[in-house]
């Protein structure tokens, strides 16, 4: 009996942690966008660095644009997923 509840327990805490882990997004959802700002949905093949060389104007590193979509949207990493949000800079 003893034995139940142990596997049981494991299980429960591997459920709840992979249920914790599932995102690259932080616990912190980012705030409304401003008037100066948009909302996108990411499509099927889009990559965090493909999204910033579409905002990147004349002369701005690409790098940085994806640096600043990570702080704005509490991202932890650069992989998105379809079906995700971001607010990204209006045009």
């Amino acid at each position: 009996m003893m034995k139940f509840a142990i596997a049981g327990l494991l299980v429960i805490l591997l459920f709840s942690g992979l249920t914790l882990m599932r995102t690259d997004a932080s616990g912190e959802r980012p705030a409304a966008p401003t008037a100066q700002e948009r909302v996108i949905v990411v499509g099927a093949g889009d990559t965090l660095w493909s999204i910033a060389g579409t905002l990147r104007h004349e002369g701005e590193d690409v790098r940085q644009i994806v640096y600043e979509l990570k702080e704005r949207n509490n991202l932890r990493s650069s992989v998105i997923r379809a079906g995700q949000t971001l607010i990204v800079p209006a045009d």
